[in-house]
């Protein structure tokens, strides 16, 4: 498991970074798109394994649309994407005409999931678009915390970190995460062109932006573990030999990048020039 889990990782990581580093803001978008869509394919399967209903291609034909109100930078798009979630995928349920029990825990599961991944997705869109170096960051705090979790924690773990969402995860692990994030981030905020600020001041800054987004990260991945919990299922898929479907992977993704937009949004003398 652990070899095939790091030959996957071997494999995919170089072709994702050449993409973002090399390709244009529509085949970030398409990429995003592609990955997040199956994301979601498998989120609503995970819907319908707990015996409620969930109309899929609707689901994806949203999501869909957020992602292209993030692409085209269009608020009005979004608005009207999210609020397409919310009156159309409850109607499509009704006029399906399940069992009453299964109306309410259908719509808002199923309009859960589109916002959570649709969200997600519109926000790597979005950091893509402020400069690659934005994406790279994220990637490299939550990939190089996300491998130190696993090594800390397969080593040297002994207290459970929620032991009833994750059995795996132990405190040992999530401040190795945490550590490995903070300075991973400090690396990066000084190695990538563009980053404003004295060396010091990034290197400071990458620290603690690095912790934080370690820290969401770790909440997106307990988040989503309740969800499979919910749903009495280990993997979300089975996408990805060695790590299970791409909700498992991207859990930590959806939570961070809307996190570390909203940070950008809010200070953009943090955005790269």
């Amino acid at each position: 498991m652990r070899r095939t889990r790091e030959l996957t990782a071997a494999v995919l990581m170089p072709l994702v970074l050449l993409l973002l580093v090399k390709g244009p803001l529509w085949g970030w978008a398409i990429l995003a798109g592609l990955a997040c869509g199956a994301a979601l394919w498998e989120f609503q399967g995970l819907v319908r394994a707990s015996g409620w209903l969930a109309p899929r291609a609707l689901s994806l034909v949203l999501f869909a649309a957020i992602l292209a109100g993030a692409y085209l930078e269009s608020a009005p798009v979004l608005v009207a994407a999210t609020g397409g979630v919310l009156i159309a995928l409850p109607t499509a349920i009704l006029l399906a005409a399940p069992d009453e029990p299964v109306w309410l825990g259908s719509a808002a599961a199923t309009s859960f999931a589109t916002l959570y991944v649709g969200a997600g997705g519109a926000a790597m869109i979005a950091l893509r678009a402020i400069g690659w170096e934005t994406v790279f960051f994220l990637l490299g705090i939550v990939w190089a915390g996300d491998s130190a979790a696993y090594y800390v924690g397969t080593k040297f773990g002994r207290r459970k970190l929620a032991p009833v969402v994750s059995p795996k995860k132990s405190w040992e692990g999530f401040w190795g995460q945490v550590v490995a994030g903070a300075v991973f981030g400090a690396l990066l905020a000084v190695v990538l062109p563009r980053i404003p600020g004295t060396p010091v001041v990034a290197a400071a800054v990458g620290a603690l932006l690095g912790a934080v987004m370690s820290v969401v990260a770790v909440v997106g991945d307990l988040v989503e573990s309740t969800f499979k919990r919910s749903c009495a299922v280990k993997d979300s898929g089975a996408l990805l030999p060695g790590h299970g479907g791409l909700l498992d992977r991207l859990d930590s993704l959806l939570y961070a990048s809307p996190v570390l937009y909203g940070i950008l949004t809010l200070l953009p003398e943090l955005r790269p020039r």
